[in-house]
């Protein structure tokens, strides 16, 4: 096996590997304070229906993207943040991060059950440092719970099944990738493995309709991103609330005349204004709402407020069994009113 063969072999992912690194935990809050609140933005992914989040290192496009492009750069932010700069560098105890973000996730609040797919992530290793956190705090990997200590340091494998299930205080992770290298080799040959716990009922909370959730949600209308805080603050919003404008109304939509239009901004659902359950007005649409069901959505058209009706359809509504079914009911309603009509 030769020198790069053995690095790869050391830097295997795994759930949970306490590596030996020790962390500044007052210098890794204390930059963490300084952020200013504008910097923070919603996740761009509906698992993460409680989550915000602050781009450290990655893309500019203010995209997903961001996350696995392979144009990377440091953002200003890290030009006061000395430390974390320093954990996250070529010369840092990691050997320097490919991406590196800070997740914040509301109290109670949860991400569900997904990995991480993309072709970038899966020859990193995710480390996890937490910098608050409380005891209702659990990272869950494959129906297993660890719950992660300040000045504590875990990899993580993003490619098995995982999700969160936070506490009732806020929890912040600082989260960056790695690709292997000799000096986080060394570290890892020296990390202690820690399995965590089963734990079915923390896991059961985070399944969504995709990995195992007993509902079937309704088919999706219409696509959208949550706006960030300070544009919420800008519009008079709870910065906390839905704020999705309107990226797409997808095909099925424009057929079912959904009153729904790009650019719209839905700040509720049924008079619902915020979950920690749900990222967007839309996924909460997914998560709480049946097929057949009608909800009202308070909306924000060319800065005036208005309440529009939508029809939830279940997703199989445009296939073609769905539709021999309507045609049957059409000639059975037909000739249901022919029978009363005395014809």
């Amino acid at each position: 096996m030769n020198d790069l063969e053995k690095i790869n072999a050391a830097c295997t992912k795994k759930s949970f590997l306490k590596l030996p690194v020790d962390i500044d935990t007052t210098r890794l809050l204390n930059e963490y304070n300084q952020i200013p609140e504008s910097a923070w933005g919603g996740s761009y992914w509906d698992v993460h229906c409680s989550i915000d989040m602050v781009l450290l290192r990655g893309g500019n496009k203010g995209s997903d993207e961001d996350f696995h492009t392979g144009n990377v750069v440091n953002t200003p932010l890290l030009d006061n943040m000395p430390y974390i700069a320093s954990l996250i560098s070529s010369d840092g105890p990691f050997g320097g991060a490919a991406y590196a973000f800070i997740f914040r996730t509301k109290p109670d609040g949860i991400t569900r059950v997904h990995y991480d797919d993309h072709e970038a992530w899966k020859k990193t290793v995710r480390i996890h440092v937490p910098i608050i956190t409380n005891d209702g705090a659990f990272l869950l990997s494959e129906k297993r719970a660890k719950h992660l200590s300040v000045g504590e340091v875990w990899t993580f494998d993003n490619q098995t099944l995982h999700s969160v299930v936070n506490g009732d205080s806020t929890r912040v992770h600082m989260i960056f990738d790695v690709n292997p290298n000799a000096k986080f080799a060394e570290l890892m040959t020296n990390a202690t493995f820690d399995p965590g716990e089963v734990d079915l009922d923390r896991w059961a909370l985070t399944l969504g309709p995709e990995h195992g959730g007993n509902r079937i949600p309704p088919l999706m209308f219409a696509t959208g991103e949550p706006l960030s805080a300070f544009d919420k603050i800008s519009l008079n919003l709870n910065p906390d609330g839905f704020a999705t404008r309107v990226e797409r109304v997808s095909k099925k939509g424009k057929l079912l005349r959904t009153p729904i239009k790009k650019g719209d901004v839905i700040v509720a659902v049924n008079n619902v204004e915020e979950s920690v359950l749900s990222r967007t007005a839309l996924d909460h649409i997914q998560l709480k709402h049946e097929p057949g069901e009608t909800v009202l959505l308070d909306i924000l058209r060319d800065n005036r407020k208005m309440t529009v009706q939508v029809q939830l359809k279940p997703e199989h509504y445009f296939s073609l069994s769905a539709r021999l079914s309507h045609l049957f009911e059409y000639f059975d309603y037909r000739a249901g009113q022919k029978i009363n009509s005395g014809y």
